[in-house]
């Protein structure tokens, strides 16, 4: 048999190889099928207790899969949402964190206390499958760090402690299920964690690419807003934008309470001269954590 090499069959199969039908990414979802970026605990009213089982997706360099991102908490038209601390994830000037800092550098006990609401909390955001709506592809869970040790991550921290295997392995790798029951506040909360045999992610070769090269990051999901955005939340207004302006500005004029204009009028008269003594201020002394419910408020 000749070995001598065939140009012919080369060419032609690296032309059916290169044109062989590729995976087409999915276009970003719009409208009601953003919320399908988001995985919640969430039971409906009159659910006390369910199941939900989850596949926690590996990450491509092999890092862990929980990503450590901060928080503050601010308040939209009477509902609280969390938006990403700029200080924290940008390294840019974030008015949360600059508003604590003022009313820290006071050295009063009100103002303290007033402080504790801007502060930026931990959170964890890892990329999982959604075994009950596997067609929504990937999805986004974000849960609170718990300064106590008994919050989510210390559940599956305890879990793959004790079986000593990789849970997010695409072959290999195991489902775990989430026991979610109602706490003492009626507020939906993951109780206890297990985990199932290994199993391949899926046998689906179409599924498996792209659950695996899903390159979007928690910023995709959660997006920081800009410095005119959370300023004005700060202020205790509603941000909108403005076409004109080109920015967001608050859309209400005199509803603001007397305690809201008088930070407001600190905030922007004192800022520059606070951030400058905040080091010569006293430390203050260490403040309650706040609730750590698993609770979180979507898609926000």
């Amino acid at each position: 048999m000749s070995n001598e090499k065939n140009p012919l069959a080369a060419m032609l199969a690296q032309y059916e190889n290169n044109n062989k039908p590729k995976y087409e990414k999915k276009e970003k979802p719009k409208g009601d099928d953003v919320l399908k970026n988001y995985f919640n605990v969430f039971l409906k009213d009159g659910v006390n207790t369910a199941t939900k089982t989850i596949r926690i997706l590996p990450t491509e360099d092999g890092s862990s899969p929980f990503v450590e991102v901060h928080f503050h908490k601010g308040e939209i038209n009477g509902e609280d949402k969390k938006f990403a601390c700029l200080k924290e994830e940008k390294g840019e000037a974030c008015p949360f964190c600059e508003a604590r800092e003022l009313l820290l550098a006071t050295g009063e006990e009100s103002k303290k206390e007033m402080a504790k609401k801007y502060k930026a909390r931990m959170m964890y955001v890892v990329k999982v499958i959604d075994r009950d709506n596997e067609a929504d592809g990937v999805k986004f869970w974000r849960f609170n760090h718990d300064f106590r040790n008994e919050g989510i991550y210390d559940k599956i921290y305890a879990l793959i402690n004790a079986i000593k295997k990789d849970i997010t392995h695409a072959d290999t790798g195991r489902d775990i299920v989430l026991t979610i029951n109602r706490n003492q506040n009626k507020i939906p909360v993951v109780s206890g964690i297990a985990t199932l045999d290994p199993t391949p992610l899926t046998d689906d070769a179409a599924k498996k690419q792209e659950w695996l090269t899903d390159n979007r990051t928690w910023e995709d999901v959660f997006p920081p807003k800009p410095y005119d955005f959370l300023e004005i939340i700060v202020r205790g207004l509603t941000p909108v934008w403005d076409k004109e302006a080109k920015k967001f500005v608050a859309k209400e004029t005199d509803t603001v309470s007397d305690e809201t204009k008088q930070l407001d009028s600190e905030l922007t008269m004192g800022l520059e001269t606070v951030k400058n003594n905040v080091q010569a201020a006293s430390t203050p002394a260490s403040t309650p954590a706040e609730s750590t419910a698993d609770n979180d408020d979507l898609p926000f």
